[in-house]
């Protein structure tokens, strides 16, 4: 089992059924981050070595429950007990390893690719009354129809990302055919009220303001947030739905577009 402490932020075990090695293998990455990640999973107690919790690993693994994994876990407890590699606060002694840079993509290669991947536009709104505040993404998608859930991301520099963290619900309007001038109000105007003088709104859950004829909408509460680099991944939970009969907009190569032609072939 390796724990995985990526430069996006993020930990993840790798090789989660190796029960022979415990240990943590560390992406090349700024001090404040990696000062960050690790406090994530323990602490450090020397050049090489970390002081990590046994819950974190349960926790990272995914598999906490599964008869097949809980078994090697607790094969490597017991190993670390017998080397002394347990301490009386409950720490794991590990090794880490730092991680040899592997290629990255640049900036601008990774936006060109990312130009090339066709994706519906949506206004994701939040707060209420005067603190309403709103974005568009191009990021929505759907992730399980039991229970009912949804996700987009947000950079965590964004206007509306305090509110959206502190309200706890959110609406996601999908936009359609003779929605460019309320996209373009909620990209060139001020966060806030005056983002929504353009288009029909109105209150919805926990008075979040809803597109009223978007080709859909989402009124969903916050089941789960995780940074993931710049940007926050945000789960809802669908409350309400609402459907219109229209074109959707797409976002494709740096312009908007309509979606519309043939259907293809079963």
């Amino acid at each position: 089992m390796r724990v995985h402490l990526t430069n996006s932020g993020n930990v993840v075990l790798r090789e989660a059924l190796d029960a022979d090695r415990l240990d943590v293998l560390i992406d090349k990455q700024s001090e404040q981050r990696l000062t960050r990640t690790i406090a994530k999973i323990g602490r450090r107690e020397d050049e090489h070595h970390l002081l990590l919790a046994p819950a974190v690993v349960r926790f990272v693994s995914g598999l906490a429950g599964d008869p097949a994994w809980e078994a090697g876990f607790e094969k490597v407890l017991s190993k670390a007990v017998l080397a002394g590699q347990l301490t009386a606060e409950g720490y794991l002694r590990v090794r880490f390893d730092m991680r040899i840079a592997t290629e990255e993509v640049t900036i601008d290669e990774f936006r060109a690719a990312m130009r090339s991947l066709p994706g519906g536009i949506s206004i994701v709104t939040t707060g209420a009354g005067e603190e309403a505040s709103g974005i568009v993404v191009s990021s929505l998608t759907s992730i399980s129809a039991e229970p009912p859930l949804i996700c987009f991301f947000i950079n965590q520099e964004s206007s509306c990302y305090p509110t959206l963290v502190k309200s706890g619900y959110f609406a996601a309007n999908v936009l359609g055919q003779g929605h460019s001038d309320v996209m373009d109000a909620f990209l060139r105007r001020p966060q806030g009220r005056e983002r929504f003088t353009v288009g029909r709104w109105r209150e919805g859950h926990e008075r979040v303001l809803v597109l009223e004829d978007a080709l859909a909408s989402m009124e969903c509460d916050t089941v789960f947030t995780q940074q993931i680099g710049t940007h926050r991944m945000v789960v809802g939970k669908i409350r309400r739905t609402r459907c219109e009969s229209s074109v959707p907009l797409v976002h494709f190569n740096s312009h908007t577009h309509l979606l519309a032609g043939a259907h293809m072939p079963n």
